[in-house]
């Protein structure tokens, strides 16, 4: 009898993890949900490294080596709401073309973007680019290419973005997606509404 109450127990516990996994967002995996250092945890399960900052950690991310993640928490709660990972592309010609490719793989995964921005490049915004290959910028701010595109899902989103910063180590930039949690992004932005 003890045993059948242990197995009754157990299989309710983990039918009521697998449920709070399908309710929120993923990113590797690894449902967007709890404390920062417990999140932090599983994805170091995943082969990424903390750098510096608790929140922050180096890995290998859809192919790309050295990417960068960001791990988003509520100040007030610790709470994990979601993860920004910055693929870094060190020649300006290639993010658009690695976006592009991202965002098609993306598309796969989660269906049509709800936002999609700049399908294709403008003849100025070439030009420009090109440009920018061409020459050796020492600039300070920080410029953000348009494109840029959100997947809504039950669960949250998921956003796309290319991006150039001259004043990167390796002069290029970067491609972000940000993966946010429906359910834990709204209690963050309640909390930061009830401080206003």
């Amino acid at each position: 009898m003890k045993t059948k109450l242990l197995l009754a127990t157990c299989l309710t516990i983990a039918a009521a993890f697998a449920a709070t996994a399908q309710n929120h967002q993923t990113f590797k995996g690894v449902p967007i949900d709890g404390k920062t250092s417990a999140f932090v945890n599983q994805l170091k399960q995943k082969g990424f490294q903390t750098v510096g900052k608790t929140d922050t950690l180096i890995g290998t991310f859809a192919g790309y080596s050295d990417c960068e993640v960001t791990v988003l928490s509520s100040a007030q709660t610790d709470n994990v709401y979601g993860a920004r990972v910055q693929i870094p592309m060190c020649a300006p010609l290639l993010i658009y073309t690695e976006y592009k490719k991202l965002q098609t793989a993306l598309t796969e995964k989660y269906g049509e973007p709800v936002k999609p921005q700049n399908e294709r490049p403008t003849k100025e915004e070439e030009d420009f680019v090109t440009a920018l290959g061409q020459l050796i910028v020492d600039v300070k701010e920080s410029f953000v290419f348009p494109y840029s595109c959100v997947y809504n899902t039950d669960r949250g989103s998921v956003t796309l973005n290319g991006s150039f910063f001259p004043a990167t180590k390796c002069g290029g930039g970067y491609i972000i997606i940000t993966y946010i949690d429906k359910a834990n992004n709204t209690v963050h932005q309640q909390s930061i509404y009830d401080d206003l």
